[in-house]
């Protein structure tokens, strides 16, 4: 195995990787579509096409990091792109889920008088 190898495989065990491979993916235009702004149409397609193929590339080389039988099972490293959207979708912030998981909401105020 080599070292870039290792590298890609020590990345893909680490949930912050697959959080940042999402949000390079996602940037890259891979799993989504982006449309030219600026009204040169031939000069922003080459743009994002540029963009989506360095996030192909760069899917491709964390790709190298998986087990052999999915790498030769999985060519296109469909696998991989799986797993870094699913690693970002499963931690994603949501605005409550603090008061949620509290167990008393009145933890946080100081000790008073508890005169009735």
């Amino acid at each position: 195995m080599s070292q870039k190898q290792r590298d890609a495989e020590f990345l893909l065990s680490r949930p912050e990787f697959m959080r940042f491979l999402s949000a390079a993916i996602h940037a890259a235009g891979i799993v989504g579509q982006q449309v030219g702004a600026n009204g040169r149409l031939d000069r922003d397609l080459a743009f994002v096409e540029g963009r989506r193929s360095l996030g192909f590339e760069l899917l491709h080389m964390v790709h190298a990091g998986q087990p052999e039988p999915i790498r030769t099972a999985d060519p296109q490293a469909i696998t991989t792109l799986t797993a870094a959207l699913r690693q970002a979708l499963t931690t994603q912030d949501k605005p409550n889920d603090r008061r949620r998981n509290r167990s008393d909401r009145y933890d946080d105020l100081p000790p008073g008088d508890d005169a009735d």
